[in-house]
């Protein structure tokens, strides 16, 4: 780990240190235009040219800060065009996104941020590496922000030179090391006007905090990265031992709760936060904490994200994405003909004489299930989705429609777009379970409606 003035060698020095560039096919740089990204750029860039990797620039307008947001994409497209480098920008909605999500702003813009950056990794292809411009400081203020909120271990070790693609050139270094090096090379920056201010909780940190520290002890830098060491080899430990005890809890589609329950406390809490990343969700102490004391318990279903729940049945702990509802069917007149009924579905309705139809159709259960008693009809009838409230004896006995799509395990999402004919009488005909009893063909039958449902193309 380094304390020694941020220049071209240190920086080497990390990076080999931490095998940053180990099989390196490209470094995406995440470039927001501030002082730390923008000497980031120039730093990767004059390693590329001894190292002879491309670079691509990435940059997210958030769009936030309303002209200051299109100032700053302005001034890191100008220092792609200044070192030659590639430029690519994401323009983004982040506020609906967050609204749409159920995420907060800055939840919303980091996950904004980051599938950008994949995408541009994707871009270079195979072994791309995704850095970030993440300082010491940074280090610092996050374990003090994670430490007031009672994080676990891995919250407060603060952030990893390397995770998976993401690289960290500058993680040993500090904000201030990094201005010193800014203003030596002559490169400028923008300043976002919001960290000016104590109004966000990690600027108060900034602020407030960190200098009090420095005050205690002047070289408290130095004495975080000796924490950060140690900590991290703490919370490797238990990372490693609780990704063993996850391989060995592998169900088919999630993990055996049961297994978990019998682990030590610290190896069960860090499980639950792996469980929760490896689905996809946000994940924070109490959230990890609730599951964890949830392992062996109770079945339970609950909802982390829009349409996305953590599910644990039968003793398995695992992920259900609630798929989109399916169109309804639009009411039409029951009539011979073939026709849309809804974006997905064409219904073509034949109306055949029962002897006809004895002839030439083979009378087995799929056939029958797709046929009703055309000269049962009630008044007129019609072609539609199910309605609260509809009734039908199908398998022997009247049921309610719902109760029957439970039963014959129709997903809830897809029961508004299964067609049904009703008349003045009730329904008729349910597709995929047949007819009503009442409307069932028999030797007294005189004209078969039969219907085929097909995929709208």
């Amino acid at each position: 780990m380094s304390t020694a003035p941020l220049n071209i060698e240190a920086v080497r020095k990390v990076v080999e240190h931490h095998k940053m560039f180990e099989n390196c096919g490209g470094v995406v740089a995440a470039v927001s235009g501030g002082c730390d990204s923008s000497v980031l750029l120039h730093i990767l860039w004059r390693l590329s040219t001894e190292m002879g990797f491309k670079i691509i620039c990435a940059h997210v307008n958030h769009n936030l800060r309303g002209s200051e947001s299109d100032r700053d994409e302005a001034f890191v497209r100008s220092l792609c065009e200044k070192y030659k480098i590639e430029f690519r920008v994401l323009n983004a909605n982040v506020a609906e996104y967050a609204e749409k999500h159920r995420l907060s702003t800055e939840e919303a813009g980091r996950k904004l941020r980051y599938e950008f950056f994949e995408h541009c990794a994707d871009e270079i292809g195979e072994n791309a590496k995704i850095a970030t411009a993440h300082s010491l400081s940074d280090c610092a203020e996050t374990f003090v922000f994670n430490s007031a909120r009672g994080a676990a271990l891995s919250g407060i070790c603060g952030i990893p030179p390397v995770r998976g693609k993401i690289i960290r050139p500058l993680i040993e270094f500090s904000r201030e090391q990094i201005e010193a090096y800014a203003n030596e090379h002559g490169i400028g920056f923008v300043t976002d006007s919001t960290n000016l201010t104590d109004e966000y909780t990690r600027n108060k940190i900034r602020h407030g905090v960190i200098p009090v520290m420095k005050e205690i002890n002047p070289g408290f830098e130095k004495a975080f990265l000796r924490l950060m060491k140690n900590l991290s080899e703490t919370r490797d430990f238990v990372d490693s031992e609780a990704a063993a005890l996850l391989e060995r809890s592998k169900a088919e589609k999630g993990f055996d709760s049961s297994a978990l329950e019998k682990a030590p406390p610290a190896l069960k809490n860090r499980a639950a936060a792996m469980i929760l990343e490896n689905f996809g969700f946000a994940f924070d102490f109490e959230r990890t904490l609730r599951l964890s004391e949830r392992f062996g318990g109770k079945d339970f279903k609950e909802e982390l994200s829009k349409n996305e729940y953590l599910v644990q049945k039968d003793g398995i702990i695992f992920k259900e994405t609630k798929a989109e509802r399916s169109p309804e069917i639009e009411e039409k007149v029951f009539a011979e003909g073939e026709f849309s009924i809804s974006a997905e579905k064409i219904a073509e309705i034949s109306i055949i004489p029962y002897k006809e139809f004895k002839n030439s159709y083979k009378l087995n259960n799929f056939v029958l299930k797709d046929t009703f008693d055309f000269d049962k009809i009630q008044g007129s009838a019609v072609i539609r989705s199910r309605k609260t409230g509809d009734k039908a004896d199908i398998h022997g006995g009247t049921k309610t429609l719902k109760k029957l799509f439970i039963e014959e395990k129709i997903p809830e999402e897809k029961r508004s777009s299964v067609a049904v004919v009703s008349d003045n009488g009730g329904v008729l005909w349910v597709e995929g379970l047949g007819a009503e009893k009442r409307a069932r063909l028999s030797e007294k039958t005189v004209n078969v409606a039969a219907i085929k449902i097909r995929k709208n193309k």
